[in-house]
């Protein structure tokens, strides 16, 4: 018989946190903390009008972070009804390295990538997560043929 899995606890100390931290962000138009239907999560929504609206009708960064250190940060465009994402990750893989990277455009578990993020959740956000949401989307805007 496999071993029981044990549900990772949500570190909700940490995502209040966090989020609080991101509470003056003229970037991010809303901030949700725990939603219903990410109980676990934090969610930042960025600012439609940083983004051309008829290429990207949304976007928002997932934080999830568990009490044993783990954690999924998941960056989402929606294109009219097409999803675009990718996601960083902090956890034991057999196929990655602890701290690892799901490129766009699908994040699919092939798509990893092995990195080295800093060592506390929020240096990841603030020195890998956000200036890459940034790059982004310059480069949104570069390919941009409106």
């Amino acid at each position: 018989m496999p071993p029981e899995r044990t549900k990772r606890q949500p570190n909700r100390e940490l995502l209040r946190n966090l989020a609080s931290g991101f509470g003056d962000e003229p970037w991010l138009s809303s901030i949700a903390v725990f939603p219903a239907n990410r109980p676990d999560s934090i969610v930042l929504t960025v600012r439609p009008l940083y983004y051309p609206e008829s290429v990207v009708d949304a976007a928002y960064i997932e934080v999830q972070a568990y009490t044993d250190g783990t954690f999924h940060i998941t960056y989402v465009e929606s294109r009219h009804g097409d999803r675009w994402l990718c996601r960083w990750d902090r956890h034991d893989s057999p196929d990655y390295s602890r701290d690892h990277f799901h490129e766009p455009p699908a994040a699919r578990h092939s798509d990893g990538v092995n990195r080295d993020y800093p060592l506390h959740l929020g240096d990841v956000l603030a020195d890998v997560v956000v200036p890459w949401v940034n790059r982004r989307v310059g480069v949104v805007w570069d390919n941009y043929e409106g």
